[in-house]
């Protein structure tokens, strides 16, 4: 996913994708969903905006995008900011997901429904579905041994021995190997290294981890 905080455009549904974005999201949701164009790239990108006082730490969303040719595709977003970014601020908009799952190639969206399933706030407490981010939530603990290993690797066997470890395609696909996509990915487009944003994240997930979010 494309890292977020980025200068945005309001999507113009008829002249883009055709499509229709409705935010299905229960009564009383503490993030309102939409769907933008982001003028760094011209892609679209599923957006949570916080209606809350209190910062959001964690969410899950599920969205359905329908072609015209009558495919669906489901999509759940899941996003943490113990490991990314501070958390969520009211008022505050960033992107969550891409909305350009095409099933084939110059596929056309006619409509999109997203609801918010999932949200833990950064004093612990939640919204929503409990079961729906048990994943996300359950794989904290590995997340944070992976960052740490990356981070002690580097510092006791130097940067190649970093490297093989980030790019080592036997990674188990969950979660380590998200984290070493995401960090490069991310790296990349703040042109930085992948082993400063890697001390960062840890430092901010040993944070949260102390005071007892995870």
């Amino acid at each position: 996913m494309k890292p977020p905080l980025l200068i945005i455009l309001l999507l113009a549904p008829a002249l883009a994708f055709g499509q229709k974005f409705q935010d299905a999201s229960a009564k009383g949701s503490p993030l309102s969903l939409s769907i933008k164009i982001d003028s760094d790239d011209g892609k679209p990108y599923i957006h949570a905006k916080s209606n809350s006082p209190k910062g959001v730490l964690a969410l899950v969303a599920f969205i359905t995008f329908s072609y015209e040719k009558g495919q669906v595709v489901p999509l759940t977003a899941n996003q943490d900011y113990a490991f990314k970014l501070e958390p969520l601020k009211l008022g505050e908009e960033r992107d969550i997901a891409p909305a350009y799952l095409d099933p084939e190639p110059g596929a056309k969206i006619t409509e999109a429904v997203g609801q918010v399933l999932f949200v833990q706030y950064e004093d612990g407490s939640t919204w929503g579905n409990l079961e729906a981010a048990k994943r996300l939530l359950g794989s904290r603990p590995q997340k944070l041994a992976f960052l740490k290993h990356l981070v002690e690797t580097y510092y006791e066997s130097g940067q190649d021995a970093f490297d093989a470890i980030l790019n080592d395609p036997k990674l188990p696909f969950q979660p380590e190997s998200i984290v070493a996509g995401c960090l490069k990915a991310q790296a990349e487009y703040q042109k930085t290294t992948p082993i400063d944003l890697a001390k960062k994240q840890l430092a901010a997930a040993q944070g949260w981890h102390a005071s007892g979010i995870f």
